[in-house]
């Protein structure tokens, strides 16, 4: 049931702080003590809706485009969009539902009525679907305590957890606390659905976090739920998820059982996306164990199946060096330059292609350029580089019988090795 005191007490302060009015002068304007339109907005005292009216009067006064919607069934039509957009979410169907809700978000007749928080939450899944950075405002939202019933401050705090991506650590962990306070109220209300979906974004933060014995904690328990809600597209690409955290870990074998399944059941996905990235998972992990031959078949796989991943002609360039295929090395080299344009993650790439022309043409390796690649290996953490560069550049100190430098990067190898396994 609508609570009407609550909305006009929130939407009350939300249009006095939009406008810049001040609680003295909005308390004048509609003839009640300030010190009453103060307990009102601190939750001391109820707005009854005459009061709420005067409100109203007053802000359609100052704006002339404000005009509110008194009709209450805005509130059901909007939020039916709302589960809609949450079940799209899950079934990752948005691409469809971001297209019909456009028309919603762009009436101004349900931003200015009681569905007003409503299409706020509308909103945010619609940026969320379109990668529309929307943290502020959810959180903006969330703060205004207008949703009290443990479904929407799931939704929210899904959202919240979500809604940007980034490397950065205060940020990871402000998101994946939002996630864990999602999932809380999720249990509350025993939804399988929501619970699947909010499970599949902590494991994504954990993953991203290198929390990655964090992320497995949850696997399982994400892919029951996504098969109860007969959320096929988003199980697969859980799937992938836990074999790329397999990797991680190490535990190849484990990863390379599930790209080899997902590979086998490509005729059964109607998914045009998880081809290629499993692909390019399958071929990283093969390449990292020197498996070249089927890194390369696997990379060759995720370019005819449209991958426009940058880090796949790592793979190309590099499994075929070493297998002694020297021009297809330098051709997959020119290929990645003539595709990528220049951003810090493809000019970091273009060091490592640098050194490993050098190699191929039997080159010394510029000692500069050495130090400054490995420098940058914490900025591009999840290029991963370290699982090639180490062993590349031990085996070319022990090819010059510079021993010092070759133990000294071998020790490197070990500590970064240690670190990804914790």
């Amino acid at each position: 049931m609508f609570d009407y005191s609550r909305f006009y007490r929130i939407y009350t302060q939300h249009l006095r702080k939009y406008y810049e009015v001040s609680q003295q002068n909005l308390a004048k304007a509609i003839q009640i003590p300030n010190s009453s339109l103060s307990k009102i907005e601190a939750g001391k005292q109820e707005m009854d809706e005459k009061t709420f009216k005067k409100v109203i009067v007053f802000f359609e006064k100052i704006d002339e485009d404000f005009r509110f919607s008194f009709d209450p069934d805005l509130v059901e039509e909007v939020e039916s969009w709302n589960r809609k957009s949450v079940h799209a979410f899950l079934m990752m169907t948005y691409e469809s539902m971001a297209y019909e809700i456009k028309p919603i978000l762009d009436n101004s007749k349900y931003l200015h009525s009681f569905a007003y928080f409503h299409i706020q939450l509308l909103q945010g899944l619609y940026d969320n679907f379109l990668d529309i950075d929307c943290m502020e405002q959810i959180k903006e939202l969330i703060d205004s305590d207008y949703f009290q019933d443990h479904y929407h401050l799931a939704v929210l705090y899904d959202l919240y957890g979500v809604s940007i991506y980034s490397m950065d650590k205060k940020v990871l962990k402000t998101q994946i606390q939002a996630l864990h306070t999602a999932l809380s109220y999720c249990n509350s209300i025993d939804s399988q659905n929501l619970k699947g979906l909010i499970l599949y974004h902590l494991i994504l933060k954990q993953k991203i976090a290198g929390n990655f014995t964090a992320s497995l904690e949850h696997s399982d328990e994400c892919e029951h739920n996504l098969q109860k809600a007969g959320a096929y597209r988003r199980l697969i690409h859980a799937k992938l998820n836990k074999g790329n955290i397999y990797a991680e870990l190490h535990l190849y074998t484990l990863a390379e059982k599930l790209y080899r399944e997902l590979e086998l059941s490509q005729s059964q996905i109607d998914e045009k996306n998880i081809r290629p990235r499993t692909y390019e998972s399958y071929s990283w992990c093969s390449l990292i164990q020197e498996n070249n031959e089927i890194a390369l078949l696997q990379a060759k796989k995720a370019k005819k199946a449209g991958s426009k991943f940058t880090d796949i002609y790592i793979t190309l360039a590099y499994a075929n060096y070493k297998l002694g295929n020297l021009e297809e090395a330098r051709q997959s080299i020119l290929e990645f330059r003539a595709l990528f344009s220049s951003s810090p993650r493809t000019d970091f790439i273009q060091q490592f292609f640098v050194l490993l022309e050098k190699r191929i043409e039997n080159k010394l390796l510029p000692a500069l350029l050495i130090e400054r690649l490995l420098n940058q290996l914490p900025d591009f953490r999840d290029v991963e580089l370290e699982m090639i560069l180490y062993p590349f550049l031990t085996e070319y100190y022990r090819s010059i019988e510079d021993y010092k430098n070759a133990s000294m990067i071998q020790a490197c190898w070990i500590q970064y090795l240690q670190f990804s396994q914790t």
